[in-house]
């Protein structure tokens, strides 16, 4: 495949003006084949791919949350965003207006992440074709479709696949603008870049290597262009950094970083220990053999690790599902670290250099073997992200088929777990998929915490008059809070379902 000059703009030829006449020509029908196979089959092999099995998994914790906030009213979930969540309230409102016209089941709520894992791999073979050449363009692209981490945030209902896309997409639209800097170019890459921190802010970390960029190419106007579209970027996130900030509280989990967790998640980001060993070296090479390229796609696939590393101390975000915008600047360097050394040194004598005809040919088949290598080794993982339950998250499904089956109108369902609020809205949301009947929540509490009473059963009073109560609770039992225990004395346990990662007892 060969690189095409762009058509003309203008479709008159005339014969007085033969050069012209043939430079705008329309390209071969094969030739615009093979260009548009560049973008198109990696596009399609990343959504065939993703889309395989997409609602075979149930949704786990983070899954239902999006479901929970995006189902609510406008004012509800303004509320909502107020307390938890605003730095991917613009998600949330995009989820919301999605569910209403495209419903709720799994495989709908997962599909924009499904057709932004597809964008992303598309744009990753245009912005190699863009600097390398089409072939380099076309695997990397297949190279991103088959990775285990692209695939499973596909079939995920959160921001990170689409993220990856504005990502991919602001990179090729610098790239685009620093070629031809009008203030067009620059405004659409304004927008993207707005769009992507306005999806999950860690995609801002883009910023570094697009400076890095447009400082290479030693032209003032340009880096003074892409100063005033980065800031303007910038400034529609800014709110939402400053509420984020506020709540804090809602990445405490994740551990403060360290050199030794972040070469731990670079390895996560591919997915598989075994496909990130064939990838991050060759990665390396190439960001270092590479001049200019190589800079903007090794800063690109390293710097938001060690900005993430640097600020741990404050703010601890280093988490591999974050960084997944990364994923295409890895793919990208490693075929093309691959792709360079496997032809022949370039010979400035008249004769060919030795081996020069076979080039071509080792300079695709190789990298093919690559992408085949990492798509045979990465089938494992692909296979377990389809599992029926997210490890260490509840077979929720499962619980509600018990509760469809037996649950009789007027039973009671208490809820005693980990994250009681959100398995609460976990079993709403199969409850709502099933014909059995509709069950009221009458408490939910931490194991061994604090009971909290639904409005319609104050301090549980309601329990007196109830006949039969189900409880679903952890994977082992766990002693009830003291103030639970006089509300539920004259109950006795007729039945115990045992499930992945829950209980069900009547």
């Amino acid at each position: 495949m060969v690189e095409l000059a762009p058509l003309a703009s203008s479709p008159e030829v005339t014969a007085a003006d033969p050069v012209r006449a043939e430079a705008r020509r329309p390209a071969a029908l094969p030739d615009q084949v093979a260009r548009w196979m560049v973008p198109i089959v990696p596009a399609l092999a990343a959504f065939l791919i993703a889309l395989y099995g997409v609602g075979r998994r149930q949704l786990w914790r983070d899954e239902i949350a999006t479901w929970a906030a995006s189902t609510k009213s406008l004012e509800g979930l303004r509320g909502l965003v107020e307390v938890t969540d605003a730095v991917i309230a613009p998600y949330y409102l995009f989820m919301h207006g999605w569910i209403a016209v495209f419903g709720e089941s799994e495989a709908s709520l997962r599909m924009p992440s499904v057709l932004a894992v597809a964008l992303t791999a598309s744009l990753a073979a245009v912005i190699g074709r863009k600097l390398f050449d089409p072939t380099t363009g076309l695997l990397a692209g297949l190279l991103v479709a088959v990775m285990p981490t692209i695939s499973r945030y596909a079939q995920e209902t959160r921001p990170y696949a689409l993220a990856a896309a504005a990502v991919a997409l602001a990179t090729l639209l610098l790239l685009r603008a620093t070629e031809r800097p009008t203030w067009l170019r620059w405004l659409a890459y304004a927008l993207v870049v707005a769009a992507a921190g306005l999806l999950h802010m860690v995609a801002l970390l883009l910023l570094p290597a697009h400076l890095v960029y447009v400082l290479s190419l030693r032209q003032k106007k340009v880096v003074v262009r892409w100063f005033l579209g980065a800031t303007a970027g910038v400034i529609p996130v800014l709110p939402l950094a400053w509420k984020g900030s506020e709540q804090a509280q809602q990445v405490s989990w994740i551990p403060e970083a360290t050199w030794e967790s972040t070469g731990n998640e670079i390895v996560r980001v591919t997915g598989s220990v075994t496909v990130s060993a064939l990838i991050v070296g060759l990665a390396l090479l190439g960001a270092v053999t590479l001049g200019r390229r190589g800079a903007l796609l090794g800063t690109w696939a390293v710097a938001p690790f060690y900005v993430l590393l640097l600020i741990s101390p404050v703010a601890a975000l280093l988490i591999h599902r974050y960084v997944l915008f990364t994923l295409p600047a890895w793919c990208l360097l490693a075929v093309v670290a691959v792709t360079r050394h496997v032809q022949p040194a370039p010979d400035t004598a008249t004769s060919p250099a030795p081996g020069a005809a076979t080039a071509p040919w080792r300079r695709r088949v190789v990298p093919a073997m690559l992408v085949l290598l990492c798509a045979a080794f990465a089938l494992p993982t692909h296979v377990e992200n389809r599992g029926n339950v997210v490890p260490g998250e509840p077979d929720l499904r499962g619980a509600v088929a018990v509760l469809a089956t037996d649950a009789t109108v007027g039973d009671e369902l208490g809820i005693h777990a980990a994250y009681a609020s959100r398995l609460q809205d976990g079993v709403n949301y199969y409850l709502r998929r099933t014909a059995g009947p509709r069950l009221d929540t009458v408490f939910t509490a931490w194991p061994g915490g604090v009971p909290t009473y639904a409005q319609a059963c104050r301090n549980g009073e309601c329990l007196s008059s109830a006949k039969r109560l189900w409880l679903i609770s952890g994977p082992t039992q766990v002693d009830l809070h003291p103030s639970l225990k006089p509300q539920l004395a004259g109950f006795e346990q007729a039945r115990v379902v045992q499930l992945t990662g829950v209980t069900v007892s009547l």
